[in-house]
């Protein structure tokens, strides 16, 4: 399950690091298009309003279309339908350790700082990687362990 994630996760990435540059380099020479398509009837100073103008008018649209489809997400919250939840934000949930639970939601400017730094750590030291792969081993396994004794409280 994690590494379908993950492999999904990487395509998305990677589309996004090609599609973005590609999309802004595209809207930058269809400026310069619409640019010179109007200097020729339009004075070049006019030539530039219009052209940021229509500019402004699609990032307007853009913005307009994100806030409506976010708007229909919280009409059905409100309907009573619970959100649908991520499959991998649910695995989450039900193995993260109750402490570290709270203290990420009481301090998550703190927590996403050291996920970023872990991460960056782990992705260039492979002892780091190490480490920090058995110190999840253990907690698993010592997790494991409380969650099937009897009485064990979740």
């Amino acid at each position: 399950m994690l590494s379908r994630i993950k492999k999904r996760m990487e395509t998305g990435v990677l589309v996004a690091a090609i599609v973005i540059p590609v999309s802004l380099c595209v809207f930058a020479f269809l400026g310069v298009a619409c640019y010179f398509a109007l200097l020729e009837s339009l004075p070049p100073a006019m030539a530039a309003l219009v052209t940021a103008a229509c500019g402004i008018v699609v990032i307007a649209l853009v913005l307009l279309v994100a806030k409506i489809a976010d708007g229909s997400g919280k009409r059905s919250e409100a309907r009573g339908k619970p959100p649908r939840d991520d499959e991998f934000e649910r695995f989450l949930r039900e193995h993260a350790d109750p402490v570290l639970a709270r203290w990420i939601q009481d301090n998550p400017d703190k927590a996403a700082m050291a996920t970023l730094g872990l991460g960056i750590a782990a992705g260039y030291s492979e002892p780091f990687r190490r480490v920090l792969f058995d110190l999840y081993v253990r907690y698993s396994e010592s997790e494991t362990v409380r969650r099937s004794r009897p009485g064990a409280g979740h």
